[in-house]
């Protein structure tokens, strides 16, 4: 049982722009699991290789992991340490490092929201990618973080201890995924034993003279959110699109593709996305299916009722032939005009209101990734180039190159980091890249994201994903969700240096290689990265 823990999770409705992309590279490192069995792969999405965890009784004495960072145009090292487990909760201990001669700026560099607001370490997460889950640092009565190193504004050059306090997971996991801001690490040990001292080895002395640094206590915290991690896809070039959780499924298909101008007669060339939106729905438990068509504004309200009415029954007599009534019941309605996806402003929004949805919930049963079919959109929006040679971009008097030499599988999961080098000399010239992500949500326009990377979308032939999110909390009418990726791209990058961006995403079915993308949107310069191995 978790102590506080604190659940969201209902879908959102889905809203598909075009396709675009991301993805990643990283260094292994190993460690053990407390049982003392073989030791587990380890992997940091950018960072230095570290030496196995010890199986025995002091392994967590040991760092699980290490990452190299940039920060305030300096690098760090974070070394992360097994999870240590105390009841119903667990704590994380990092030790950030650096060989630079003055104190380092960390800025929002682990700043991230947590419910009510950003927290320092925020943006610090723990990952279940099996039961799709993501946990945030616990906060207490007062809504501060719990922990040491809570004021996590710069480093010295002593390092820096720091501490948080996450809800535990079932006593079964051994270990789970830590998200760092430029790094993700599949395994860290989960282990039994005595919380870590607050402070560094090497400042304890000097610590015990001044005001002693407070340790980690599990008992103060209030609430530790553990929330469901959603996904958004668009398969067959956004035909298919699947928003969904571990509760819950939204497959909107498009009407255009579906049907011809007001007709409800499904084309012959509608089969593939009916089979795909099968096989999605087939990945869950029985239940009830809600087919509801949907119309643009174009004509009058009664035909617009008609015609979506006249669409789902089309759907559902075609699911009805791939799906088992008795286990997935269908339920038709239409919505005609009245809820549209989008304002019908423009022929593009007109052409996304026109849809059948189809909604089930239940859980997941079987996991499906997502089917590489299709060829690759064109794009003239901006600069292409491979993976590993990059695309450049001009921005202000920078000079950026973004390369992606390779994406990781992680389960049914893609790890991918972003490399974003400032190819000239300037230093302490302002913060940046922030061209890299605008302020964009698949969800539409009542949905408030940070300036994040949920415009960077991978694509394999025709289909895409988006990177993992879940919902923080609502504010009146407008929801507040966040990627689990970086959650501020605004960051400080000298001449000659490079920083690593990372995110989390659904995986394709089978594919060798992806493209990453970003796409306009406010705030953003698109770029594409192509034939981009998986490994």
């Amino acid at each position: 049982m978790r102590g506080n823990q604190v659940v969201s999770g209902a879908v959102g409705v889905a809203l598909v722009v075009l396709v675009m992309g991301l993805a990643v590279p990283l260094a292994a490192c190993t460690a053990s699991h407390p049982d003392g069995a073989a030791s587990a792969s380890v992997s940091p999405s950018s960072g230095t290789e570290s030496e196995p965890a010890s199986s025995e009784p002091d392994a967590a004495a040991s760092p699980a992991a290490t990452l190299d960072l940039v920060a305030g145009g300096a690098e760090l090292q974070a070394a992360v340490y097994p999870l240590t487990r105390s009841d119903d909760h667990v704590v994380l201990t990092m030790d950030l490092t650096t060989d630079a001669t003055e104190d380092v700026t960390l800025s929002r560099l682990f700043s991230g929201e947590v419910t009510d607001g950003p927290v320092e370490g925020g943006g610090i997460r723990l990952v279940d990618l099996t039961a799709k889950e993501v946990y945030l640092p616990g906060l207490d009565a007062q809504g501060d973080p719990v922990g040491a190193g809570e004021r996590l504004f710069s480093l010295d050059t002593g390092g820096l201890r720091v501490q948080r306090v996450y809800a535990a997971p079932g006593a079964s996991v051994t270990s789970l995924g830590v998200l760092l801001p430029g790094g993700y690490l599949d395994e860290v040990p989960v282990l039994d034993g005595e919380i870590p001292a607050p402070t560094l080895p090497a400042a304890a002395e000097e610590e015990a003279e001044a005001e002693p640094a407070q340790a980690a206590d599990p008992a103060q915290v209030a609430e530790a959110p553990v929330l469901p991690l959603e996904s958004f896809t668009a398969e067959l070039d956004g035909a298919v699109q699947v928003l969904e959780s571990t509760e819950e499924v939204t497959v909107n298909l498009g009407g255009d593709v579906l049907f011809d101008s007001s007709s409800a007669e499904l084309r012959s060339d509608a089969q593939k996305a009916i089979d795909a939106a099968a096989r999605r729905i087939e990945d869950r438990a029985p239940g009830t299916v809600a087919v509801v068509g949907h119309t643009d504004d174009v004509g009058d309200d009664a035909s617009n009722k008609k015609l979506s009415e006249q669409r789902a029954d089309a759907v559902a007599g075609a699911l009805a032939e791939r799906l088992d009534p008795a286990e997935y019941p269908l339920e038709t309605s239409g919505k005609g005009e009245s809820e549209p996806l989008v304002a019908n402003t423009s022929d593009q929004n007109r052409q996304l209101n026109r849809r059948v949805a189809l909604t089930l919930v239940s859980e997941v049963t079987t996991t499906t990734e997502v089917a590489a079919e299709g060829e690759l959109p064109p794009f003239d929006d901006g600069p292409t180039g491979t993976g590993a040679e990059g695309a450049v971009i001009e921005s202000g008097i920078r000079t950026w190159r973004f390369t992606v030499p390779e994406a990781r599988r992680v389960g049914d999961s893609l790890v991918l980091d972003l490399h974003v080098t400032a190819e000239d000399d300037e230093v302490d010239s302002g913060f940046g890249p922030g061209n890299l992500a605008g302020y964009w949500s698949y969800r539409g326009d009542d949905v408030t994201v940070p300036k994040n990377m949920l415009g960077l979308t991978v694509l394999s032939g025709a289909s895409a994903v988006y990177p993992y999110d879940y919902k923080i909390r609502d504010e009146g009418d407008t929801e507040v969700w966040n990627p689990l990726g970086e959650l501020d791209t605004l960051r400080q990058v000298d001449g000659g240096e490079t920083v690593t961006f990372t995110a989390v995403y659904p995986g394709f079915e089978d594919a060798e290689t992806i493209t990453v993308q970003l796409n306009h949107n406010l705030g953003a310069e698109p770029f594409r990265l192509t034939d981009i191995p998986v490994r």
